[in-house]
């Protein structure tokens, strides 16, 4: 195959986790407006549920994989770019400007929906440590860990990691999903630990199977690939031929990973509907009604993969792909607005949707679907006129003597980090 077709299914490939990032942010908003918005009837409802509202449940099966979502494309492509103090930094900037701006805007309006406190004061000058987006306190507390773990995964062979993973995935997985119990430890799937496990699963992806790139390759060896592919596919026609056997197999391989997707959505819906039926003839188990609804139980994580595996492989054009890379780089935006203290509850309260139970099972879909597009690309707007006024900022910042002194340290730490990467 060409460079040139090399180059183009590689772009297909990054397009289309730029499109899935768009499509996770959106099901982690319409996960908020489900539960937040009082949509979801109570699994423990002893009220029998109508068709809508298991549409509603079957929503939330559909969309409970986007937190996973968002790790696995972290760990896949965090396997070849490493770890950047630059790069915390910004995060952690952005998480308290967000947090603190809107937060005390929020106050200023009167939309906080909770008593405004000492402590919920802390919560907004302190977002990480107070734990304000649990998200982001988890995988900043994760990224911490990234040096170590970049390394452990680039050191480590085929079985090496296949081994990690069983014994991971066992303990953090395959144990809460099977036992009719309550793990004590268990945070389901909340918290830096399950991070990691998505981060090796992601990393052998990358490095052990067909469907991605190896994120180890020295730049020696990707030339010597380069020339022997070139060699192989001198001509013109072949390496059409190859092109379009490799498409139609990306197409076939994205196919076979949505089918495995529905299956473990309808599976999670299906646990969840059973152990419902359970507690209400035996009024056992209330304690492990919503477990299948879990980041870490075995079904969403199966779901999750899939998924993730469908985008990758996905067929992308270049057109279509340039809009997703930039709806995709202010998504986080979106969380970290619509998930403010001062902010939470007051849209859902805006958008509420009053007798769920009595209307169609298509217009609450409609309408689920509608809030989450609505709420995506107001946050997209918000973060990316922020970053507008943060970069001027920025610029103005860098010519004071100071800024250009702490600029260099931070340049010269990741350079630290970027050479463990490369060898």
């Amino acid at each position: 195959m060409s460079n040139k077709a090399s180059r183009e299914q590689n772009n297909t490939r990054y397009y289309g986790l730029d499109v899935l990032r768009c499509v996770a942010m959106i099901m982690v908003v319409i996960l908020h407006y489900l539960d937040k918005g009082k949509i979801l009837t109570s699994l423990s409802s002893a009220g029998r549920f109508t068709v809508t509202d298991m549409t509603a449940w079957l929503l939330e099966a559909l969309c409970i994989v986007a937190v996973n979502l968002y790790m696995l494309m972290s760990g896949y492509l965090l396997c070849s770019s490493g770890f950047k103090l630059s790069r915390l930094l910004k995060l952690v900037a952005k998480v308290w400007l967000y947090s603190v701006i809107v937060g005390f805007v929020g106050i200023a309006l009167g939309t906080p929906s909770e008593t405004v406190d000492t402590y919920f004061m802390l919560r907004l000058l302190f977002p990480v440590s107070m734990n304000t987006y649990w998200f982001m306190t988890a995988y900043i507390f994760f990224y911490l860990l990234v040096p170590v773990l970049g390394i452990a995964a680039r050191a480590m062979n085929r079985d090496q990691m296949k081994m990690v993973l069983v014994g991971l995935i066992f303990f953090h997985a395959v144990i809460k999903s099977l036992v009719p119990a309550q793990m004590t430890v268990d945070a389901s799937g909340m918290d830096a630990m399950w991070y990691i496990v998505l981060f090796f699963v992601a990393v052998y992806i990358r490095r052990f199977t067909q469907l991605g790139n190896r994120c180890n390759v020295s730049a020696k060896e990707e030339n010597a690939s380069s020339k022997a592919e070139n060699g192989l596919h001198n001509i013109s026609s072949q390496s059409e031929d190859g092109l379009h056997n490799a498409t139609q197999k990306r197409a076939s391989e994205a196919l076979t990973a949505v089918i495995l997707y529905v299956i473990g959505v309808l599976l999670i819906f299906g646990e969840a509907m059973a152990l419902r039926a359970v507690y209400l003839r035996s009024g056992s188990f209330s304690y492990i009604l919503n477990i299948s609804y879990s980041y870490n139980h075995v079904l969403v994580l199966i779901a999750s993969v899939a998924l993730f595996i469908a985008f990758l492989k996905m067929n992308i054009s270049d057109r279509a792909g340039k809009v997703f890379a930039f709806l995709g780089k202010y998504s986080l935006g979106v969380y970290l607005l619509h998930e403010n203290l001062s902010v939470r509850y007051y849209w859902e309260t805006f958008f509420e949707f009053p007798n769920v139970s009595s209307a169609s099972p298509i217009v609450v879909i409609a309408r689920v679907l509608l809030v989450g597009i609505i709420i995506f690309v107001a946050g997209v707007i918000f973060d990316f006129a922020g970053s507008g006024i943060a970069g001027f900022v920025l610029r103005v910042l860098k010519k004071a003597p100071v800024t250009k002194l702490v600029a260099a340290r931070i340049e010269k730490a990741d350079n630290v980090f970027s050479s463990s990467v490369r060898r």
